[in-house]
């Protein structure tokens, strides 16, 4: 009667854990990075780079663009373009958490700079001063400032939502295709004479940059739920046999 009642507890243990961890492995949090490079063109500076981060907690994507280009002191970010995966519908995705505060994200993008991309980006980010209206200027990003925002979607996260998003070409055949372009001003040309001091950048989302699974790490007190119910299944079959 006395073994009954400890399996008994021990089988619920099983099943309370089976059921945490299902909810757990449901929940998304992961990272995706990203990386652009440039200007191949030969009329526009070269030794352009910019790393994007993305860290995901279940509905919210929060990003990180980051210039990297320290032959260019004076680089400040024009406008940031960037697809997602074919699942992800345009209405689904809210954006907010600009720092610098004035940024915003609009779609579909207009891209200069780098030619026509057909179809163009999907979203696009920018200091809106520069479109009509009487928007205020924000703060450039630079070498030193970041461009921070968040998107929300409306479910979780998956890593397919990135690594899956359309790449495209652009009309100037220079450029190769990709998931994320920038269009970078007031670079140094420096060594480059008759150059602009203008240069478009393209990358793609990278796999082995920081990407992670879904699901975390399980409390200790799911461990233990587990352990008890692995050890109820095997006092259960040994009864049994």
């Amino acid at each position: 009667m006395k073994n009954n009642i400890i399996k008994h507890m021990l089988l619920a243990g099983l099943l309370s854990s089976t059921a945490i961890f299902g909810a757990v492995a449901q929940a998304a949090s992961f990272n995706v990075t990203g990386s652009l490079t440039g200007d191949p063109r030969t009329t526009n500076p070269d030794n352009l780079f910019i790393n994007v981060g993305i860290s995901v907690v279940n509905n919210v994507a929060s990003w990180t663009v980051d210039i990297n280009s320290p032959l260019h002191p004076n680089a400040k970010l024009d406008e940031f373009y960037f697809n997602l995966g074919s699942s992800v519908n345009v209405a689904s995705v809210a954006f907010g958490g600009y720092n610098p505060t004035g940024w915003e994200i609009q779609t579909p993008a207009t891209v200069a700079g780098g030619g026509n991309f057909v179809p163009t980006f999907s979203f696009q980010a920018l200091d809106p001063v520069e479109q009509p209206g009487p928007q205020v200027n924000a703060a450039n990003v630079t070498n030193a400032v970041n461009l921070l925002f968040t998107a929300t979607l409306s479910r979780n996260w998956t890593l397919d939502d990135f690594y899956t998003a359309a790449a495209l070409q652009s009309s100037e055949a220079a450029l190769p295709a990709g998931q994320l372009g920038a269009h970078l001003q007031s670079l140094s040309t420096v060594g480059c004479a008759g150059c602009s001091d203008s240069g478009f950048l393209v990358g793609n989302y990278t796999r082995d940059g920081g990407g992670g699974g879904q699901g975390s790490v399980p409390e200790p007190s799911v461990v233990a739920l587990l352990g008890m119910g692995l050890l109820g299944m095997g006092l259960s079959r040994k009864a049994k046999a």
